[in-house]
């Protein structure tokens, strides 16, 4: 995956969620979303940044000696 270029995280910054949202949504991604998302306070700054999908499968004890 390539790094997000500086000028690209600060425009993102600017942005708010719901355009972000609204922006994958046009361009099909639909259900790309965590729910229930909170700031850590009100004080907290906005973060952007690289995203990465973890798959936890847990190990089958028929098949795995651990």
């Amino acid at each position: 995956m390539n790094a997000i270029k500086s000028i690209t995280q600060q425009r993102l910054l600017q942005v708010s969620t719901a355009t972000l949202t609204t922006a994958l949504f046009k361009r099909g991604f639909r259900n790309v979303f965590l729910q229930g998302l909170q700031r850590l306070g009100n004080n907290a700054n906005n973060m952007v940044g690289q995203a990465f999908t973890l798959r936890y499968i847990p190990a089958r004890e028929d098949i795995d000696g651990l």
